[in-house]
């Protein structure tokens, strides 16, 4: 079984993106004077340089994670996997294979609701101040940055549930066609 390395990549665009939403919460709370005086910009302005800063940290933070493992063996997920493939030839009973497989299955789905769910909460977040009329934009600028924190969480565990119900659902529909064959 060769490693992959999706763990690390997820944890790295988790932290990319936790240390944007950060500078940005904290730019709105702590110099919000220099975020008026840039003017009202398109979001088609401040989403790209999100964007390209969100993969740069995204980035370092991967080579951070990785770099760490192979400093500190106990931090290697390749020592996991060598028991794992063990446990697995050791093993004398037939459902824990599949225990194992249907737990890698559920994590597949958790991580895969995760960014489909970020995915969702961007999009809506460009769609809303993009084709929002002028005079809701000048509301959303004098509310709170921590109201839109919390929205954008809550769309977002919101819409990774819903990921999550759909890629368990389309999961069991899609074995038990495959079962009844």
């Amino acid at each position: 079984m060769k490693r992959t390395y999706e763990k690390e990549r997820v944890a790295a665009l988790s932290a990319g993106l936790a240390i944007i939403v950060l500078a940005w919460t904290g730019a709105q709370a702590f110099v919000s004077d220099w975020i008026n005086s840039l003017g009202v910009s398109s979001v088609w302005l401040y989403g790209p340089i999100s964007a390209a800063a969100w993969g740069l940290l995204s980035a370092i933070s991967y080579i951070l994670i990785i770099g760490a493992q192979r400093r500190n063996p106990a931090l290697c997920p390749e020592q996991e996997e060598v028991t794992r493939e063990l446990r697995r030839k050791t093993c004398e009973l037939t459902k824990v294979p599949k225990c194992i497989e249907y737990v890698d299955e559920i994590e597949r789905d958790k991580l895969g609701a995760l960014m489909a769910g970020f995915a969702v909460t961007i999009a809506a977040w460009l769609a809303l101040l993009s084709f929002a009329p002028p005079g809701l934009l000048d509301g959303i600028v004098s509310t709170s940055p921590w109201i839109y924190s919390l929205a954008s969480m809550v769309v977002w565990w919101g819409s990774a549930e819903f990921m999550y119900w759909n890629f368990r659902r389309g999961r069991q529909h899609r074995s038990s066609i495959t079962n009844a064959h």
